[in-house]
Parts: structure tokens; C-alpha cells; sequence
């Protein structure tokens, strides 16, 4: 049964300033504890979590959801582990603050019961496709952008390759070690039945492929074809429908292949060029993918981030975050959460992003919204012959060749697509003439040398130019958005991996990290508003400083 917690700021001062007395508690209402609790605890919106309870009357009452998400948060925040987290839950007076507790006999939740927490948010997630911790994280986000009035008309944006906490399996590892996960999920009398499949692959993955010499990878990979195939026509009425033999069946599809061969039907071993990025890269965390960047490569997600950047803002918050497989194109994530972003922040007007994220499928959200995509550089190849078209497909279409002769005309319209036509009598001096693509297109008996467009182009063109347009102070703030990034990578081990495997528990990394980094950014801003404030009372400026401050 849901019942909701509500602790009084007063109540909970007055109850540490009994244990602490007067001069600890003002300290200790200076320290991020006290802030989190402010800030974070007492605004979280308890009832947006009731749906993951019984409704029941005579149901136990559950632990309180504000401290159990708090724990989180801060978890991730202060790159703890679980026994970490039990233990500075227990001993530290800050972090108890944080989460309204009032004294140290309390017990705020046992370890158990979070890992419970964890697994209803993830089944929740699973059944209804709601995301409650991004649904926390916008909620928060919302608020603290209203009360301290951020203006949220330019942002910027970029992504961060988030590695998955697994093992990195070479291929015969990973299909020995899938193949012996099954078999100890069998029976006994299974076991047995089937041990001469199984035995010579019952060391796990790794130690069976570390005795595999190089040139005997392609046998051994034949060899468990074989296998392969026999266990899933044995097995799949039994075991169908339990999770190993799901993840046997993906790696079973992604590895092999049933070819006709002499009028028969074999079983394959599919060739290397025929594995995607999508091909399972560990029974441990079945949505990981595949990518390789500037000679790197990455297992596990990609995270989008989003933040403010307006030059009047005194503090800029996060707006917008999400988790998408690595493989997944800049321009595509940035094409796909646009409308979100928009829908966050509806005064969004100029989005600040790097080269890779351009593309036709931008330019056509970022119309619809009415939202200017500043690149910092331009990804491909630079137009030898700079044509410039302007306008719309209400208004019609000016084009313009660089050749000063030429004078702009309008476009034409066809079924698809427009075209220019330019004087060729006039192109015969051009110098641009060898590469223009309109002269080579010419009609020599009409005259004209024809430029053809579609309204793709003019969007780029657009996005292209429109870092020219705004002023210089705003050409040189996307690469703030690196700063958030790297602290993406705070709880990394020194592997490069993230604690966490999985993608529910990747994106409960990366929500709770966004929500942590707003809060230390609204409590270094609050502070430095304080420590402002105080040294002008301690030290007022002299009258002739009012007269400069006056101006």
C-alpha cells in the first residue's frame, strides 16, 4: 500500500539541533545535505510512484519512495557502491539530513528493499514503456528552471559513449559461454541426457577459448554449429520459453545459418562481415551494440545530453537527456529527441551541436519547431561552386551563382524537385565554370545552364550559414556541452566501463548523474549569491563605486 512521506524542514532542524546544538547546525545547514534535502527530497512528487504499489488496505505500508530515490541519486552522484551507500546511510549526519531523517536509531530502508525498488521501477518500465526516473528528472528539471528564472532559448547538445559493465567475449568465447549457461539451467535428468553436447564446452567461455590456438578458431566455431543446431531442435519445446534459452535462440540466429548444400540442408557458420552491430554482445546484457570510433571500441549506449547556454543565464541547468544504442547516429538521436526538447522547453529557439549532427531529417524538425541548428563545423565535402538558394516553398525560391555577371533568378517548380536557369552566354567567362554543376547540366540550343534543387538543399544551406548570422558571443558556446559530458564519465572504473550493465540501469545512471549535476549547479550558484551578498555588507563600496555601479 502507498503512503506518502512528508518531513517538516522545522521539524528536522530542531531534532538535529538538539544532538548537534547551535553553532554544528549552522554549518551544517551550509552543507550540500541540507541543500539536497531542499532542492532535491522535498520536491520529489511521491505519487507519480504510487502506481508501483498495491492498492490494498490491509497491504504493508511501503518504505518511503523520496528516500529511496534520494539513496539513488546520491549513489550515483558520489560514485558509491551499494555497501558504500548502506554505510554512509548509517554514519553520516549529511547524508541522513538528505534524506529527512531526524536522528541516527532510524533505519531508513535495508539494502533489500531498494534492490526491490530498483526491480518494480524496471518492471513498471517493461510493461508500460513509462520511464519514471526520466518522469522525476523532467519534473525536477521543470521547476528549478521556473524558479530560477533560466532563459532557455539557446542550448546545446552532444553525445557520450557510456561503456557497459560485461566482459568483452570474443566470438567463440561468447557462444561457449551462452552454450554452458545453458546447460546449468537444465534439469538433472537433462544434464545427463544431453552431457555429450555439453562436456567439452563446460569450462565457460574464456578459459575454453583461451586454449584455442588462432588458425583452429574457424573448426572449433564449425564444431559448435553443430551443437547449436541439435540443442535448439532438442531443447526449444522444454525450454522455449525460459530467458537462457531466449538469449541461446539470439545468439544461435545472430552466429549461424541454415544453407541448402548438395540438396541438403546444413547449418553454417556465417561469415564475419555478416555480424551487425546489433549481434549480441553478452548474455549479461542483451541491449548492448557494437561500435567502433577513431579506432575505439565501444560495447554498451550512447548518452544525450542536452543544457542551457544563454550568455545571461547566471546558472545553466540540464534540459534534456536520454540513452540510445552507440551505434545510433548523432543526427538521428538529435532528429528523433528534438520534438522532446521542444516540448520541454517551447522557447527553445537556436540549439548549439557539433558537425555530425546534421542531416536533411534535422532540418526538417528543426523547421517544423522553428528552431536554428548551429553546427560548428559542417560534416562532408565543401560545395566547389557555392550556389546559394533562399527562400520556401510558399514563397517561392531565389537562386544565386557566385559569378557577378549573372543576376539571381527564380526557381522553377517540377513534379519533385525545382531548377534554376542561368544565362549561358554569361557562363562562357565564368571561372567557376569547370566545376559548376549548373553548366555542365547546359542546354546549349535554349541557352541555359540548368541548376537543379529540392528544398532539402536550401535547408542545409541554411543550417550551414547560420552560424554567421549570430553574434560572435554566441559562435563558441557549444563546446561548454563538453564539460558535461566528461561528467557522464565520473562513476567510470578505471577499465572505461560503468558499474552497471544493462539498459534500465544505464539510463538510471545517467537520469540520476543529470539530476545530481543540476544540483551542484544550483548549489555552488546559490552559494556564490550568499558569499556575494556578504562581502558587501562586510565590505559596502565607497561612494565613488555606487556612482559606477549607479551607471
Amino acid at each position: 500500500m502507498f503512503v506518502p512521506n512528508t518531513v517538516s524542514e522545522s521539524d528536522l532542524l530542531t531534532s538535529w539541533e538538539q544532538l548537534l546544538g547551535e553553532k554544528k547546525l549552522s554549518e551544517l545547514k551550509k552543507g550540500r545535505g541540507f541543500s539536497f534535502f531542499q532542492l532535491i527530497f522535498s520536491k520529489i512528487k511521491e505519487d507519480t510512484f504510487s502506481c508501483l504499489y498495491s492498492d490494498h488496505i490491509l497491504s504493508s505500508a511501503n518504505s518511503p519512495v523520496n528516500r529511496l530515490l534520494s539513496a539513488l541519486i546520491i549513489q550515483h552522484h558520489r560514485n558509491w557502491s551499494f555497501l558504500e551507500l548502506e554505510s554512509q546511510l548509517n554514519f553520516n549526519i549529511e547524508i541522513r539530513v538528505a534524506l529527512g531523517l531526524m536522528d541516527f536509531t532510524s533505519s531508513p530502508f535495508s539494502m533489500r528493499t531498494l534492490f526491490n525498488f530498483k526491480n518494480r521501477l524496471h518492471a513498471y518500465q517493461q510493461q508500460t514503456g513509462v520511464d519514471l526516473i526520466e518522469n522525476l528528472f523532467d519534473d525536477l528539471t521543470k521547476e528549478q528552471l521556473k524558479e530560477l528564472k533560466v532563459k532557455t532559448g539557446v542550448q546545446r547538445a552532444d553525445t557520450v559513449m557510456l561503456n557497459s559493465n560485461i566482459a568483452s567475449y570474443s566470438r567463440l568465447s561468447l557462444l561457449v559461454e551462452v552454450l554452458n549457461r545453458l546447460y546449468l539451467s537444465l534439469s538433472p535428468a537433462d544434464q545427463e541426457r544431453y552431457q555429450v553436447w555439453f562436456s567439452p564446452y563446460m569450462k565457460g567461455g574464456e578459459k575454453y577459448a583461451y586454449e584455442v590456438k588462432s588458425k583452429e578458431n574457424q573448426t572449433h566455431l564449425e564444431q559448435l554449429a553443430t551443437v547449436y543446431y541439435g540443442v535448439a531442435i532438442s531443447l526449444k519445446e522444454s525450454y522455449g520459453q525460459t530467458a537462457i534459452f531466449q538469449i541461446f535462440e539470439r545468439a544461435y540466429q545472430d552466429h549461424f545459418k541454415i544453407v541448402e548444400q548438395d540438396q541438403q540442408m546444413v547449418v553454417q557458420v556465417r561469415p564475419s562481415k555478416e555480424l551487425g552491430c546489433h549481434t549480441l554482445q553478452s548474455p549479461d546484457d542483451l541491449e548492448a551494440t557494437f561500435k567502433k570510433k577513431r579506432q575505439e571500441t565501444y560495447q554498451g549506449y550512447s548518452a544525450f545530453g542536452v543544457e542551457t547556454c544563454e550568455p545571461d543565464n547566471k546558472v545553466n541547468l540540464i534540459t534534456h537527456l536520454n540513452v540510445h544504442p552507440n551505434q545510433t547516429d548523432d543526427a538521428a538521436i538529435l532528429a528523433a529527441d528534438l520534438t522532446g526538447m521542444v516540448e520541454k522547453t517551447p522557447d527553445l529557439k537556436e540549439c548549439h551541436v557539433d558537425g555530425g549532427f546534421g542531416s536533411p531529417d534535422v532540418d526538417v524538425v528543426a523547421q517544423e519547431h522553428q528552431v536554428n541548428i548551429i553546427q560548428t563545423a559542417v560534416k562532408g565535402n565543401t560545395a566547389k561552386v557555392p550556389i546559394q538558394v533562399e527562400g520556401n516553398d510558399e514563397i517561392g525560391f531565389t537562386v544565386t551563382c557566385p559569378h557577378p555577371e549573372q543576376e539571381p533568378v527564380k526557381g522553377i517548380q517540377l513534379k519533385k524537385s525545382y531548377k534554376a536557369n542561368f544565362d549561358l552566354e554569361k557562363c562562357e567567362n565564368c571561372p567557376f565554370q569547370e566545376n559548376c554543376p549548373a553548366y555542365k547540366k547546359r542546354l546549349p540550343k535554349k541557352g541555359i545552364a540548368v541548376f537543379r534543387f529540392n528544398s532539402d538543399v536550401v535547408l542545409r544551406q541554411q543550417r550551414h550559414k547560420a552560424i554567421a548570422k549570430i553574434p560572435k558571443e554566441r559562435r563558441t558556446l557549444r563546446s561548454g556541452v563538453e564539460n558535461l559530458m566528461g561528467l557522464m564519465h565520473r562513476c567510470e572504473k578505471h577499465t572505461g566501463k560503468l558499474k552497471v550493465k544493462g539498459l534500465f540501469n544505464c539510463k538510471l545512471y545517467v537520469f540520476s548523474m543529470g539530476i545530481a549535476i543540476n544540483f551542484e549547479r544550483i548549489f555552488r550558484h546559490i552559494n556564490a549569491f550568499f558569499l556575494r551578498f556578504f562581502n558587501l555588507l562586510l565590505n559596502p563600496p565607497s561612494p565613488h563605486q555606487k556612482k559606477l555601479i549607479s551607471r
